[in-house]
Order: structure tokens, then C-alpha cells, then sequence
């Protein structure tokens, strides 16, 4: 029987987060790079007519189940196209969530697979139950860090993230410094932005709060309202803007993993706060600074651009090579 799609894209899209659209963006243009058009390809999403303006692609609402199984049965296969979708930090729902999808997929006749994911924390056992199962449903895996590759005991392809695959422009210096914290426990995003306020800066610079989506800004104009933090604005950047906030930037300091991305395609020194795992592993495989508390310095250079470029042609070939996989080719 042919279906209508052959690939249907699955992540946390259509919610606000500027990291998880660039994570479908992405997988979007990789799958171009596989010979797949924009035409032969849907996502689930949080806000469907968002995600058709912005990604041109068929998209359904991810909490519809009538929905979600109409795609599914018109897809050839369902892509996890990367983001740290199994953890629980904050709720069982995420795993929870995912799990059915793919469950649902299997039940549809849709062949699951799944590229540039990180897996966990987990604090329970029965999350950690949820992701094993679902992976062990997909007929290839890609993940983004060795902490995930070790939590599989069977054979998966080690990658990187994939918004490293879509092209950039490198910024110019400038004298801008750019800082990016969310909201975590409380204790780690004050701490966070104390360490920076002691941090001596050139004289005219200024300091721009980059949201990755829009809690991030009400996190920073608190801070800054409070006084704990100081900053010149805080900018909430959009697909057509994010070339504009990293131009300019000599150096940053944020805790999002996708912050981090998008200074090393810029080259923009950046230090990262490890509040996940994935953020701790990508700044180690990199090369940025990572801040463990106390005194915050100036961040140090990222990776050279010849080992990055090995590296995007490593991510290409592998994400190629699980699509022919899961196409039976």
C-alpha cells in the first residue's frame, strides 16, 4: 500500500521553544540531503498552523489521537528527530507521551527511527522502562552524546546534534556579550547570574539576554528586575533574527544546549552551565568552557573549523545511513 508521507517527523515542535524548531528545521533539511522533498514529509505539532508557515510541511495536532493515527497510517516511517524527548526531570508525561506515539506507530504499520537524541535523566525506574522499550521498537538509532550510546546495550550510531547540520554564517566580533538563562530549581539560575554580574567586562559592551522561548525572558527580567542580574535587553530571537543577535557577540554564558549550538555555528566563545547532562557532554565533545560555580571568567575558543567540518560530514553520513536503514534499502 502506498502512503501518503514518508516520513512523519515527531519531536517537541509547535511549542515555543526556538532549540526543538531548529531540531525540526534540521531534520527537515538532512532529509532533503537523503533525496526526500519537503512535499513527502509531516510533523506532529502543538500549533499546526504555526508549523505549516514555518516549516512548510503537513502538519497535526500532536494532542488529537484521531490525528496523530491518521498520520501515522499515511507515513511510511515516524522520525524522533532529535531533542532529549525521554527524561522525566520534569514529569513522567514526556516518556509517557513518546512511548505511545511509538507504540502507535508500530500498531499503524509505521516503521519507527530515531536520530540526535539524548536520553534521560531518568528518576524513575518505569521511565527508564518507557525509553528502552520504545528505542528497542526503532529500526535505527542516532544519538547525541556517549551517555546515551551507554544506556543501550545494543549497537547505535554515535553523532552529534543536529542543528550543526544547517548552514551559518560566522559572526563578526563585536561588542556585544550575550547570556541565556532559564528557569530550573530555583537556586542554579541566581547563582548562575550572580557569577556573571562579577564578571569584568570591556568597557562598552553590552549585554543582550537571549530567550530561547518566552520563559526564559520572564526568568532574565526578573533577575534583572531584582537586580541580580544586569542586562541591556532581552531578546526572544525568531528563525529570521538569529544571524542579527549572535553578529556582533565576543563571547556568551547560557545555560540551553541549543544556545550553545548556535554560538559554536556563529563562533562565539561561549561558557555553558551544566544543569543537564546533554549540556555537560556537548561542551566536553566541543571544547567550550563549562562553569562549575565560584568565579566565572572569559570563555575560552571553540573546537578549530576543520575538526567541526569533520564532524557535520560525520553527522550527515550517519543520519544517511540510518535513513537507508529504515527504508530497507
Amino acid at each position: 500500500m502506498t502512503r501518503r508521507w514518508k516520513v512523519l517527523l515527531c519531536g517537541y515542535y509547535g511549542m515555543g521553544n526556538l532549540g526543538d524548531e531548529l531540531l525540526a528545521r534540521a531534520s527537515l533539511h538532512l532529509l532533503e540531503h537523503c533525496g526526500v522533498p519537503l512535499d513527502d514529509v509531516a510533523m506532529l505539532s502543538g500549533n499546526v498552523a504555526e508549523s505549516r508557515k514555518l516549516h512548510g510541511v503537513e502538519a497535526f495536532d500532536r494532542w488529537s489521537a484521531r490525528e496523530v493515527l491518521s498520520a501515522l497510517k499515511q507515513s511510511e516511517t515516524l522520525l524522533l528527530g532529535g531533542g532529549g524527548i525521554f527524561q522525566d526531570s520534569t514529569s513522567l508525561r514526556s516518556p509517557l507521551y513518546y512511548w505511545l506515539i511509538v507504540r502507535a506507530a508500530r500498531c499503524a504499520g509505521c516503521r519507527a527511527w530515531a536520530f540526535g537524541q539524548s536520553v534521560g535523566p531518568f528518576r524513575s525506574p518505569v521511565s527508564r522502562f518507557l525509553a528502552k522499550n520504545a528505542f528497542h521498537s526503532c529500526r535505527a538509532v542516532g544519538v547525541r552524546d556517549e551517555n546515551s550510546r551507554r544506556f543501550f546495550k545494543r549497537r547505535v550510531l554515535l553523532s552529534d546534534d543536529l542543528v550543526l547540520s544547517l548552514p551559518c554564517a560566522k559572526s563578526s566580533a563585536g561588542s556585544k556579550f550575550l547570556v541565556n538563562l532559564r528557569g530550573w530549581d530555583g537556586r542554579l539560575e541566581r547563582e548562575s547570574a550572580a557569577a556573571f554580574s562579577g564578571l569584568r567586562l570591556p568597557e562598552k559592551s553590552t549585554v543582550v539576554g537571549v530567550a530561547m522561548d518566552r520563559a526564559d525572558a520572564r526568568v532574565m527580567e526578573q533577575l534583572t528586575a531584582e537586580g541580580v542580574l544586569r542586562l541591556d535587553d532581552v531578546v526572544c530571537p525568531t528563525f529570521d533574527r538569529i544571524h542579527g543577535v549572535f553578529d556582533g557577540a565576543f563571547g556568551a554564558f547560557g545555560m540551553r544546549l541549543h544556545f550553545g549550538v548556535l554560538c559554536l555555528k556563529h563562533g562565539v566563545p561561549c561558557t555553558l552551565i551544566p544543569y543537564d547532562p546533554k549540556v555537560s557532554a556537548f561542551a566536553l565533545r566541543w571544547g567550550a568552557s563549562l562553569w562549575q560555580g565560584g568565579a566565572l571568567s572569559m570563555p575560552g575558543a571553540w573546537q578549530d573549523e576543520a575538526e567541526q567540518k569533520r564532524r557535520l560530514n560525520d553527522l550527515e553520513e550517519k543520519f544517511h545511513e540510518c535513513f537507508e536503514k529504515v527504508m530497507n534499502r
